[in-house]
């Protein structure tokens, strides 16, 4: 069960991640509403999905991080740590109070360049739509 959850996790954050490089007609003003919105959407799904990545490994019994505090034991603490993580992780560098280990790294490090590349994606698409019209 575990694996088709996880599963379709990535296939979520395939399909959200992959608007951002698909061509399309300039329909809106490059700073306007619509943007902020679907990036704030975009951010959102990646920040959850990797949140549920987090938590399925981290019930599953492998070592996603180390932290001050022992780990939560509920599903709602475990995912609301791993949500703070995600964020902490896909917005900036994190702060240090939960540090990564074991599969966490790995799955940080992909989340870290995610966080890194949708805004020159971001910027890349609006020069590549400016130059069509």
């Amino acid at each position: 069960m575990t694996g088709v959850v996880f599963s379709a996790v990535v296939i979520c954050l395939t399909m959200s991640i992959k608007g951002m490089f698909i061509p399309g007609q300039p329909r809106h003003r490059y700073l306007s509403l619509h943007y902020f919105l679907y990036f704030g959407c975009l951010y959102l799904t990646v920040m959850i999905g990797f949140a549920l990545i987090y938590t399925l490994l981290e019930i599953k019994g492998h070592a996603v991080w180390a932290e001050e505090v022992h780990s939560p034991f509920s599903f709602l603490d475990r995912f609301f740590t791993s949500l703070y993580f995600s964020g902490i992780t896909l917005f900036s560098v994190g702060y240090g109070d939960i540090v990564p280990e074991g599969a966490g790294r790995w799955v940080a490090l992909v989340e870290a360049w995610i966080g890194y590349t949708i805004p020159t994606a971001f910027v890349v698409r609006t020069m590549l739509e400016k130059e069509s019209t």
